[in-house]
Parts: structure tokens; C-alpha cells; sequence
């Protein structure tokens, strides 16, 4: 574990340091906008007690909501990355600094107040002379509540394309890494306890009667300034930056990472359009809103995927995967603001997959002959598997096959828990190199259940209006890759611990697709 650990933190260090860019920048921007509201809202309260009370309840009620929650709401009306990972901890870090803002200023005693009132200071230089001093540690304790909270939930922010620490984290969980996931955690770790640190020093710099705490009122006001001018300068700057022609994103999985890389290098290999990778995202209706609003250009989707959850259309009757290819194409085409190109060649479609010995031992080959053993095994299954009409509803429909218990897993988990007989059966994709590795058997799907899931490209119609080129580029790996080739550069990468634009490197070199 820690071997891998030091491992990502040498050869991956480029990486490391940027997804640590990205957390700080939306942990900052969020933590900058939530001061620039609480704290001002926080004063007004103090003049108009009545609404108080409702103000901090409705900040309150939100606190409540789930992280992941939260963040999924947003993408239906604001789309995916860190424009709503922004908004949803912005409003994470609200609670804490407005409560402490209000209780503070109203805890500086009344008659100290008073006698400032009696000098005949107005109500302005009452704020910031006498209240926001008095305050100052108390507020400064909401800060630094808020601060921390917020660079903790960033890292779920990864789920939905926003980048940062998350993004290590959530792959190292798909693919069971413990050293990916410490290369997340720990940094996250690090900046928060680090900015604890510092929070704390200026809270303790700020207690009543010290000689600084004179001076914070006016800090504290020009950091809300500035905090506010800086906040815009750095989006400003962000988008101005940004130059990219196209973007390309995918889902969070090790498949995924290494075809974008593909893409990613033959593009500015044969054109001098410069490309994005954008944060992996979590979950196909992410990636659609994403593509709908024009953040991404281009995404690798599969065949079944698009039948079952885009179109909504299970009860499509085929023969063969080409029709299947055919009325999703067909569908985008006519309804969707992207097409497919050619399909690259191999099938990742679900699967149930048992340990080698226990196949062998009652010998199993088909999904049907688990029929008699069904009871009294236990099925490690993905979340998303549960609720899928061509998943465990399915097999429970078509198979007529009910388990003795069902236990809801993250994918990466399920392979140590099968290998540990913690569970007896899980779900997985075709293609994962983790099967073969670990010497499971793919039970075959005698009675047709799982539609084909063969991969093909997914570009914007607007994008290859305007870089026409882009088809026959991206076509090259067209029939390139069949399964068997898909799950061995996946195990090198979720085994082998070689990076996936090593892998996808190595392959277009070998395919003679590069100009070497």
C-alpha cells in the first residue's frame, strides 16, 4: 500500500500537483465567495433580529442536505466541473461563518456600545471600531469551521468533473488502489490541517485585548474587499487561460482514462487544435448534461448504455449488435446535439462473475447454473447494477434467480471482497483486467440478458462541423481494440501500476499510428 503510495508520488507527481492546484482553487473560491455573504448577511441580522432566526434555519437546512447530494441536484440545472462544485460548497461553508458572525457581534456587550454611541460615533464606525473587534475571534472561528468543512467535501466534487484530490480518490476506489486513494486523501488531509494552522494562529491573534485585535476589524474588512476583487480575477483569469479547441472527458474508470489519452494524442498528433482533458465524471446523465451544454466535445460511450439510459428504450427487439449500433446512432442523430463514429472494436457489457474454484467446483459456466446455489450465495453488487433493468432486476426477471443476500459495493471493492469469499457472485464489466488477475470466470449470459456494450466515440455535431478532419482521426481506432486487448491494457494499468497514457501510448506506437 504504501509502496504504491511513494510510487504515485514519484512518477505521478505532474498529475499530483495539478489535481492539488485544482482542490485549492475551488476550495478557496468557495470559501472566499461564503465570506463575502455570510459575513455582510451576518450584520444585517444583527440589525433586523427578527428574521434571524429563519435566515440561519433556512442555512441550517441546508447543511443537512448530503454533499453527493447536493452536487447531483445542480447538474440537471447547472451542468457538471466546478461551477456547481463551487456553489454547492460555497453554501457548505455558509452555516458557520453567518451563525458565528451573528452570535459574535451580538454577544459584544451593550454597554460598551453605548459609550461609543455616546461619543458620537456612527453607526459604521461602531461596526468597525468597537463590534468587529470584539467579534473578530468569534467570526474568525466560523472561518475556520467553514474552511475546513469545505476543503473535506471538495474531494467529492470529483464525482462530478470538477477535478482536485477527489479525482485520485474516486479512481482509486473503482480500482481498488489504496495508493491512489492515499495520494487523494492524504494531501486533502494536509491542506486542511494546514489551514487550520494558520485560521487558528489569526483567531488566536484576534481575542479581545490583544494588541492585534484592534487592527483585525480593519483586515477582516479589506479581506472581504479583496477577497471579492480577487474572486473574479481568478475566473476571469481561469477562462482567459483556457485555450483549449476541444475537450474531451469520460467516465471514472481506468478504460476510459486510457481512450481519452488515445484520442488526446492522435488529435495533436495530426492537427494543431490543442485539446482538454476534462476531470473524469461519475455516472452517464453527468456526461450527457455535460455534452448538452458544450462543457465537453467528445466522450467514449458504449452501445447498451445509450439503449437502456439515454433512450430509455429496454424493449428494443435485435438480432444482431450492429442494429443496436444502428437505432442509438440513428436516435442521436436525430435528437441529440452529437453522433457516434465508428465503434472501436470491443465489448464491454455486463457481467456475472464468480471465483475460478468455485466455478470449477459446481461447475458453472452459465448465469442459469447458479440457479441451484442461488440461495444460499451471497451477491456483492454496484449500486447502479441494483437498479437497472438490464441488472439485477433483470436477472431476477429473466433468470428468475434470487439471492440469499445482496450487499451494495463500490466497484473496486467488490474484487477484494470476492477474493477475500466475503461474497460469493458480483457484477462487473467484460473488459476489466482484475478478472483474469485474480483468475474469476465470467459466467456466460446464456439467456441474452445484458445488451451489447461495444465502445464508440461521441463528438458534438457543432465541433465536427467545424474540424471536419476530426472524423477520420478518430476513426482510426476504429475495430483496433477487442476485448481481450482492452482488458490487458486495463490490468497493466489497475495491476501493474503503470500509468494509462503509458499504456495508450505504447499501444498507438505498436498500432503504427504515430509519427515516431
Amino acid at each position: 500500500m504504501w509502496q504504491s503510495f511513494f510510487e504515485i508520488l514519484t512518477t505521478r507527481s505532474g498529475e499530483l500537483f495539478s489535481l492539488i492546484q485544482e482542490h485549492m482553487y475551488i476550495s478557496l473560491i468557495s470559501l472566499g465567495i461564503a465570506i463575502i455573504i455570510s459575513v455582510p448577511l451576518g450584520i444585517i441580522l444583527t440589525r433586523f433580529d427578527k428574521i434571524a432566526g429563519p435566515v440561519i434555519g433556512v442555512a441550517s437546512v441546508f447543511q443537512t442536505i448530503p454533499s453527493l447530494a447536493l452536487l447531483v441536484f445542480m447538474v440537471p440545472i447547472i451542468g457538471t466541473g466546478q461551477t456547481p462544485a463551487i456553489i454547492a460548497l460555497t453554501i457548505y461553508g455558509l452555516l458557520p461563518i453567518l451563525r458565528n458572525t451573528y452570535v459574535g457581534l451580538n454577544n459584544v456587550d451593550k454597554s460598551t456600545i453605548e459609550s461609543a454611541r455616546g461619543m458620537g460615533m456612527t453607526n459604521f464606525q461602531r461596526l468597525r471600531i468597537v463590534e468587529l473587534p470584539l467579534a473578530a475571534s468569534v467570526i474568525m472561528g466560523g472561518i475556520r469551521t467553514a474552511t475546513v468543512l469545505v476543503v473535506g467535501v471538495a474531494t467529492v466534487a470529483g464525482l462530478i468533473g470538477a477535478g482536485g484530490l477527489g479525482d485520485f480518490i474516486f479512481r482509486g476506489l473503482s480500482t481498488n488502489s489504496a495508493g491512489l486513494i492515499l495520494a487523494g486523501a492524504i494531501p486533502a488531509a494536509v491542506i486542511a490541517l494546514l489551514f487550520d494552522f494558520v485560521l487558528k494562529y489569526v483567531e488566536d491573534k484576534s481575542q479581545p485585548g490583544k494588541k492585534s485585535s484592534s487592527v483585525f476589524s480593519r483586515v477582516l474588512f479589506w479581506l472581504i474587499l479583496i477577497g471579492l476583487a480577487v474572486t473574479f480575477i481568478l475566473v476571469i483569469v481561469s477562462n482567459w487561460m483556457n485555450n483549449d479547441d476541444i475537450v474531451i472527458s469520460g467516465k471514472q474508470d481506468t478504460e476510459q482514462e486510457i481512450l481519452v489519452y488515445m484520442y488526446i494524442e492522435l488529435i495533436e498528433q495530426d492537427t494543431d487544435l490543442n485539446v482538454g482533458k476534462e476531470s473524469y465524471i461519475s455516472g452517464t446523465s453527468n456526461l450527457v448534461a455535460g455534452m448538452d451544454r458544450g462543457q465537453y466535445d467528445m466522450y467514449v460511450e458504449y452501445t447498451g448504455t445509450a439503449l437502456i439510459d439515454i433512450l430509455n428504450d429496454s424493449d428494443f427487439e435485435y438480432e444482431n449488435p450492429d442494429e443496436v449500433y444502428d437505432h442509438v446512432s440513428e436516435y442521436y442523430e436525430e435528437e441529440m446535439p452529437a453522433v457516434w463514429l465508428e465503434e472501436i472494436g470491443f465489448n464491454n457489457t455486463y457481467t456475472l462473475t464468480v471465483r475460478g474454484d468455485f466455478a470449477e467446483e459446481n461447475n458453472l459456466e452459465t448465469i442459469s447454473d447458479l440457479s441451484p446455489y442461488a440461495a444460499d450465495m451471497t451477491f456483492g453488487s454496484t449500486a447502479e447494477f441494483q437498479e437497472r433493468s438490464d441488472g439485477y432486476i433483470g436477472v431476477q426477471e429473466q433468470y428468475g434467480i434470487e439471492f440469499s443476500s445482496v450487499q451494495t459495493m463500490d466497484s473496486g471493492i467488490q474484487y477484494a471482497a470476492l477474493q477475500n469469499e466475503e461474497i460469493d457472485v458480483i457484477d462487473a464489466y467484460a473488459t476489466d483486467g482484475r478478472i483474469e488477475a485474480n483468475n474469476f470466470v465470467i459466467l456466460e449470459d446464456n439467456l441474452g440478458l445484458f445488451p451489447p456494450y461495444y465502445a464508440a466515440p461521441v463528438i458534438r455535431k457543432d465541433v465536427l462541423e467545424e474540424y471536419p478532419e476530426l472524423e477520420d482521426i478518430i476513426n482510426q481506432l476504429s475495430g483496433r481494440i477487442d476485448d481481450e486487448t482492452m482488458m490487458r491494457m486495463n490490468y497493466e494499468v489497475d495491476e501493474e501500476g503503470r500509468t494509462a497514457s503509458e499504456v495508450a501510448h505504447e499501444f498507438l506506437s505498436e498500432e503504427g499510428l504515430l509519427n515516431e
